[in-house]
């Protein structure tokens, strides 16, 4: 039987990211209702609601809460905005969805974490490398027994200058919050939990300078992250991403969030001799999907978070997903100034 129940959502935030990352996806989500639009600028939220749909515009969120009764809201703004407005919704136990980071410090996130569990409800945070196509596939492809045990994760990001940020005491810090905990969530995603890391930094200027980091996870798999805001010019245009992951006689690339490269440990094809292995390969034209929301990600984010409403879908990154990124990036910054091997 047809299912059209739809997920009643709002949306508490009308600024850049919101506009341009996640409500172009709302259309292309059917299972989505959008009620209303909140912003304490009054013609961003008009905008918003006239540009994707929603039906009405506020400027207070008690008052929007309390007409609509949504299913989900949607509180999307820096990290101490979200902080400060994310329980307003969770303490009426309506489910939150918030973007990376949910807040500036792994204890903030954990008071957010704790409130929802609190309140019965939960919070999905917008990591979304989780739901690019790339790296969903590589996930699929470490089930297969051809891949074996993931035994090392090494993660390459790098791009220009890093601004300080959100009140934040330093670029170097902001970048390991702001920005750099997309890759410490990508590295849970793929190797689980992290037990222990060690650091080195190197610094040009103030807005430039390089992690390399070296880690445990607690399943005995190793990894490296290479983490820089040196490479490149243009800090936000030119990034350059990859990720390798080590199976047993087989690894997988993933290049740009875009290509994706797997080496099976068998070879599939019996002449001519000596010719070594062949990989898979998923490589798509820039005419169909390699430019999208769908394959970075943010399409699948948004989908994920009405079906979840909608009691259709389960897990996701969440409000502990969030803290645990935060962790890492604590743990790193602690390394590089005391040249520890910090324990997490």
């Amino acid at each position: 039987m047809f299912d059209d129940r739809k997920a009643r959502l709002a949306f508490i935030g009308a600024g850049a990211f919101a506009t341009n990352s996640l409500c172009p996806n709302l259309h292309k989500v059917p299972q989505i209702d959008l009620v209303a639009i909140c912003d304490l600028d009054e013609e961003k939220a008009r905008r918003n609601a006239r540009n994707f749909g929603a039906r009405e515009v506020y400027t207070d969120a008690e008052k929007m809460l309390d007409k609509q009764e949504p299913d989900g809201v949607f509180v999307i703004g820096p990290a101490p905005m979200q902080y400060e407005v994310a329980p307003i919704v969770l303490d009426r136990g309506i489910p939150v969805y918030v973007e990376k980071p949910s807040a500036n410090t792994s204890s903030e996130a954990k008071e957010l974490a704790e409130l929802a569990e609190a309140n019965g409800t939960w919070g999905q945070c917008g990591f979304m490398k989780r739901f690019a196509y790339v790296y969903q596939m590589a996930q699929q492809i470490m089930q297969r027994e051809q891949f074996g045990d993931l035994n090392m994760v090494t993660i390459h990001f790098g791009q220009g200058p890093y601004p300080q940020i959100w009140g934040i005491d330093s670029a170097k810090r902001a970048m390991l919050i702001g920005q750099l905990c997309h890759l410490f969530d990508l590295t849970r995603f793929f190797g689980g939990d992290v037990a222990r890391l060690s650091a080195l930094y190197r610094e040009v200027t103030e807005t430039q300078f390089a992690f390399l980091v070296n880690l445990q996870f607690e399943s005995g798999a190793i990894g490296q992250l290479d983490l820089n805001g040196l490479e490149t010019k243009q800090g936000f245009r030119d990034i350059r991403e990859w990720v390798k992951l080590v199976g047993v006689e087989s690894h997988i690339i993933c290049d740009g969030m875009q290509s994706l490269r797997w080496l099976p440990g068998e070879d599939w094809i019996d002449f001519p001799e000596h010719t070594g292995r062949f990989e898979y390969s998923f490589d798509p034209a820039w005419t169909g999907i390699s430019n999208s929301r769908a394959n970075f990600g943010y399409l699948g984010e948004v989908r994920h978070f009405a079906l979840r409403c909608l009691r259709e879908a389960e897990g996701g990154p969440d409000l502990w997903d969030s803290y645990e990124a935060l962790r890492i990036g604590e743990a790193i910054y602690e390394a590089t100034e005391t040249g520890d091997v910090v324990e997490l």
